[in-house]
């Protein structure tokens, strides 16, 4: 009888075992995969999105994983993708990281079939650095348990090559891609990593129409960019771009960059695919550490390698795009802090400094001028104090306010703006105000676990910080609209009222015009004109009874109508003069030269204009 106790005790045991592991346990696409319970929440950490870009797939698109067999565990983080790390103060780094790093990462409340908002997170690190689990004060930055648990979403979290490993131009590899251009590898990562998040986040209780992009520095530039290219179409539904704007490097200036990468090699020689197989051939570490300096040393924000205007994943630069009203529509949440810089530029700064600062910058013409907004001081504090806001303004400030101005006046979806002011309470930080990054801590509600954020060190208002962020996020991520009940009322952004959130412990919504003759004067510098829309367009037609394709295109368009008949159109230039016309569902331009032009097509009920992107 003894035995037979045992017996049933073991079989007990084990089919226990096995529900409760059933429980952690998700079918997807390509396999199953086991996560782990944290408190209230499911977690799986390392699920695969794409093959290892290692050897031959090195500089190549992403690929689907392999499909695989049996249960996969993902209950630790990958390893970041090999990198220099730096941090803000650091010109040295070190080497971390591996070239098999393309895994997400996914936080739920339940495996259920609830369909919860999808938050998707892409690090920043200017494309050369970072990683899903980034750290702050000995604890994961990005880490997604608390912000699923207490607003009920389903968090993700992506990794994606970085560096030259990541968006290498170079001739040799034009030749490999069937478009003849290379490049943008990093951004095929991101794009396929959404792929799988559309094909699988609802096994893990998310609605997979309802996903939210959001990132932070060059993540915030990764998710604004997914905005114009049509490879990202229909894969989001809301984007948040905090701290950065939409941003590409032009095709010329990328092929020259990697033309000098790749001849910097001491033993490199032999023809172009033969420089290719040589550099396929080294350790990534040997590629890496010629990724070049700190992306924002000095202060100054600048990448070696980024996402580069290819024509096949971008035809255009972000501001055309925009203005031309087509490109992937999305509520859009944006905006910057106010000292983004602070922990960047140099510990000491003099008034000469700042001095010599503005006239490496700035033409002559205006020195006088940003002189006077940014007094240089009589001491090295105020001095410091300008240069920060100098450089923060100039690159941060000035840019997300053309961003929401431009795409709030070209689509029709709300775009809501802020501005995050707030300074950790602890000694050591609150010098530095509200720096580069400092906002990610209370949006993900992670501070209480860092080492300056435990305890009594947790001040009641980073408590009503994190709490306010959380939920503004979360809210925008659920509804598009970050306002919910018990929270100070977040004004819908317009470009005429140029109305913000300041966000701090005790906002109340009631700014607009944020630094307005300073960003103006910032904008006349730069030589940037309002972002409105050609001949006096304040929206692209949004008639689901008219459509036209492709657009952009080289030249040819198709045009549909419903429930209309339709009797003849007009194409103008952005004078308005009238370059050609036509009676038949098709306009041909392939003549004339690239830019946007305007369509008019007349119905028997309605007339339609539509804005044609010409490559």
């Amino acid at each position: 009888m003894k035995n037979l106790y045992q017996i049933l005790f073991v079989v007990f045991l084990t089919v226990n075992v096995h529900y409760i592991f059933a429980q952690n346990q998700v079918t997807t696409q390509f396999g199953v995969v086991e996560g782990s319970k944290n408190g209230n929440v499911f977690q799986f950490l390392g699920i695969p999105f794409a093959k290892p870009p290692v050897d031959s797939l090195r500089w190549r698109a992403p690929q689907n994983p392999d499909v695989w067999q049996g249960v996969l565990r993902t209950t630790s983080f990958k390893p970041a993708c090999v990198q220099i790390e730096r941090t803000q103060l650091d010109t040295a780094g070190k080497l971390k990281g591996s070239e098999d790093c393309l895994y997400l990462n996914v936080w739920t409340p339940k495996l259920d079939s609830s369909k919860r908002a999808v938050m998707v997170f892409i690090h920043g690190g200017g494309n050369q650095q970072g990683s899903a689990c980034d750290s702050a004060g000995n604890t994961p930055v990005f880490f997604g348990k608390n912000m699923a648990e207490r607003s009920d979403v389903v968090v993700v979290t992506i990794q994606y090559r970085l560096g030259a490993l990541g968006y290498l131009v170079y001739q040799g590899l034009d030749v490999e891609n069937q478009y003849g251009k290379s490049g943008n590898y990093a951004v095929l990562d991101q794009i396929l990593a959404l792929k799988w998040v559309k094909n699988n986040i609802e096994k893990f209780g998310g609605d997979a129409a309802n996903v939210m992009v959001f990132g932070e520095s060059a993540g915030g530039i990764n998710a604004g960019n997914l905005m114009i290219t049509h490879m990202a179409s229909g894969l989001f539904h809301k984007i948040g771009i905090q701290s950065a704007v939409p941003n590409l490097t032009t095709y010329a200036d990328a092929k020259n960059k990697g033309n000098s990468f790749v001849n910097s090699f001491a033993n490199i020689s032999g023809t172009d695919a033969q420089k290719v197989a040589y550099l396929r051939s080294l350790p990534a570490d040997s590629i890496v550490v010629r990724n070049g300096p700190s992306p924002l040393q000095g202060g100054v924000v600048q990448q070696n390698f980024q996402p580069t205007l290819d024509g096949v994943v971008f035809t255009q630069m972000p501001t055309p795009y925009f203005t031309s009203g087509n490109f992937n529509n999305a509520t859009l949440l944006i905006g910057s802090n106010k000292d983004e810089m602070s922990l960047s530029v140099p510990p000491v700064v003099t008034p000469t400094m700042v001095t010599a600062l503005v006239n490496l910058y700035v033409p002559a013409a205006y020195r006088t001028q940003i002189l006077a907004l940014y007094p240089p001081g009589n001491n090295n504090t105020d001095a410091r104090k300008s240069y920060v806001n100098i450089l923060s303004d100039a690159q941060f400030t000035t840019s997300v306010r053309r961003t929401a101005r431009c795409v709030s006046m070209n689509q029709q979806q709300p775009v809501w703006r802020y501005y995050f002011t707030y300074a950790n309470t602890l000694p050591q930080l609150a010098p530095y105000g509200s720096y580069h990054g400092i906002e990610l801590l209370y949006v993900f509600n992670n501070l209480e676990n860092a080492t300056f954020g435990q305890g009594n060190l947790l001040k009641p208002s980073d408590d009503s910080m994190q709490t306010l962020m959380r939920n503004y996020w979360t809210n925008f991520a659920k509804t598009g609209n970050p306002n919910g009940s018990n929270f100070p009322n977040w004004v819908q952004y317009e470009a005429a009222s140029d109305c913000y959130m300041e966000l701090k412990a005790t906002p109340n919504g009631s700014q607009c015009k944020l630094l307005k003759t300073k960003l103006d004067l910032w904008d006349e510098i730069m030589g940037f004109t309002a972002c409105a829309p050609p001949l006096g367009i304040t929206k692209l037609n949004s008639d689901l009874n008219f459509s036209v394709y492709p657009n952009p295109s080289f030249g040819i368009w198709h045009f549909e109508i419903k429930n209309d008949e339709f009797e003849g159109w007009t194409v103008q230039d952005l004078s308005g003069k009238i370059i050609t016309n036509g009676s038949e569902k098709m306009v041909d331009i392939s003549s004339t030269d690239s830019g946007i032009y305007l369509l008019n097509v007349k119905c028997k009920t309605n007339n339609y204009k539509h804005l044609l992107i010409k490559n």
